[in-house]
């Protein structure tokens, strides 16, 4: 990894340490470099393998790279395709539903080029000044209230458990979580290359394949809910028989545990003066489908502008203000699969969302309840569903599965 020389800060910049480098850290570098002195510290080398969790990014518009293949954009997204299945036992059998979604400026990528390809682009101050990587640099405890004290501003993007949280012996404060596995494998894709699969089949997750080219994708499997299998790689082998899609081989599997806490707990995305919590470190993935490297990459934007405009204080609120909307559809979504047996109903949720995009179904309820309200069928089902009523009311008072903001 190429390194910054010695720059010596303007003594009007602020100094900023950015804790962890992948999209959250890679996006509050790119940010803060505009207007502070930048030290990313990253315990991985950019130069391995490191992680292929997340190959979808949704709102590629958000990294300021080129859409290319060397950049590790791989395969630009025509539209996902969804499959709504009763239960696992479905060989031979057609979905109940299907539908599409739009991700407008959607890819799936080589994420680990990505991010390797954005620290280049920091390091030697391409489109801007250059920020100081330290990568295959490991932070102690010890040495994060070392850089917490030498530091103006101490940007957290470790990811979950957060190095901050670490540090604070707090780590129990993520309350809920999803349990995703994901591999690369070869095969024959070009049938739908451009149209990723994402097929749910009864149980709160699901199961994806993503193309990279005609003849590798990355295929995985998530549990979003409390009922988990007891052998996670048999469950992710299993699924690939079901749809016919080659098994990963056990060494390549890749486990990731993505937060769904603390709900944007104001004092813990701004715990101590100068230190702020971005990405997964601040636990705001969404909660239906776990999406996280947009949602990482807008909470940095937001840090580096407030901290900019000296409002740094207004981060954690602004913050919970961005997220609500999407928190709450989650919320609302995630009670047709967890609070009723009627997978039916699952099914035509999926068919009224049919053509919305993926900023539709995650950060625009009211898109997503327009189409509910024309289908009075499906609308009296959902209303007639107590735990969906109690859910909307915790929903719209900022009450979440795990904590609650007030």
């Amino acid at each position: 990894m190429a390194r910054r020389g010695d720059v010596q800060a303007s003594v009007n910049q602020p100094t900023v340490a950015v804790l962890g480098g992948a999209v959250a850290g890679l996006a509050a570098a790119e940010r803060f470099r505009e207007f502070a002195d930048v030290t990313m510290f990253e315990r991985q080398s950019y130069d391995d393998k490191r992680v292929n969790c997340g190959e979808a990014i949704n709102e590629a518009s958000l990294v300021p790279l080129e859409k290319i293949a060397e950049n590790g954009f791989v395969n630009r997204v025509k539209q996902f395709e969804i499959e709504i299945y009763g239960s696992t036992n479905h060989a031979n059998k057609p979905p109940l539903a299907r539908s599409s979604i739009d991700p407008k400026c959607g890819y799936i990528t080589d994420r680990n080029v990505v991010e390797c390809r954005w620290a280049t682009r920091l390091a030697t101050g391409e489109d801007g000044p250059a920020v100081d990587v330290r990568d295959d640099t490991n932070v102690s405890i010890g040495q994060y209230w070392e850089l917490v004290e030498a530091y103006d501003y101490v940007v957290d993007a470790t990811g979950h458990p957060s190095l901050t949280t670490k540090a604070a012996g707090e780590t129990n404060q993520y309350t809920g979580d999803m349990i995703a596995l994901n591999a690369d494998v070869e095969g024959e894709f070009a049938e739908y290359l451009h149209l990723p699969r994402i097929v749910f089949e009864g149980y709160v997750g699901y199961w994806w394949c993503f193309p990279k080219t005609e003849t590798r994708a990355n295929v995985g499997i998530g549990w979003a809910g409390t009922e988990r299998p007891t052998n996670y790689i048999e469950a992710l082998w299993s699924a690939c028989d079901r749809m016919d899609i080659p098994r990963p081989n056990r060494e390549d599997v890749n486990a990731a545990t993505i937060p769904q806490g603390p709900s944007l707990d104001l004092e813990r995305l701004h715990p101590e003066q100068g230190v702020f919590l971005v990405g997964d470190a601040a636990g705001i993935a969404n909660r239906y489908q776990g999406e996280g490297i947009c949602q990482a990459i807008r909470s940095s934007n937001l840090l580096a502008r407030l901290v900019r405009e000296n409002r740094e204080s207004n981060y954690p609120r602004h913050l919970h203000k961005q997220m609500k909307a999407e928190y709450r559809l989650a919320t609302l979504m995630r009670s047709v699969l967890e609070d009723t047996d009627d997978v039916q109903l699952v099914a035509h949720v999926a068919t009224a969302i049919d053509g919305l995009t993926v900023n539709d179904v995650t950060r625009r309820p009211w898109r997503v309840y327009t189409r509910i309200v024309q289908r009075p069928r499906l609308l009296a089902r959902l209303a007639g569903t107590p735990a969906m009523r109690r859910r909307l009311v915790r929903a719209y008072t900022d009450c979440w599965e795990y904590n609650s903001v007030t």
